[in-house]
């Protein structure tokens, strides 16, 4: 009965990877790819929005009784909002930095 259950799950690992891509005409777009590239793919967003988000970091010497120093890195976040049509779901692209991090699907388009 395990190995059925392992089969089950890892028959379900392809399907999660595709939740994080788009098809835009024959192209497909995932996680990692450019805001260049994704522009070209599938041109314009029907909807952009701008965010700035600052994460910390910490470094440590080691010893027990170290010093942390604090770094914080700005990031820009933009959240971008295709709408294929009716027949479609719309697709909302997160980027981190130029680069895709997330992508969701949302209801059908209008």
């Amino acid at each position: 009965m395990n190995k059925w259950l392992v089969a089950g799950v890892l028959s379900c690992v392809p399907a999660l990877a595709m939740a994080q891509s788009i098809r835009c005409g024959t192209k497909i777009i995932g996680v990692g790819t450019t805001r260049g590239e994704i522009t070209a793919k599938c041109g314009e967003p029907t909807q952009v929005e701008h965010k700035v988000a600052y994460t910390g970091t910490s470094i440590s010497t080691g010893r027990q009784t170290s010093l942390t120093s604090g770094v914080t890195v700005e990031v820009q976040i933009e959240i971008w909002t295709y709408n294929f049509g009716p027949n479609k779901l719309m697709q909302r692209v997160q980027l981190e930095d130029g680069i895709v991090v997330r992508i969701e699907s949302l209801g059908y388009g209008y």
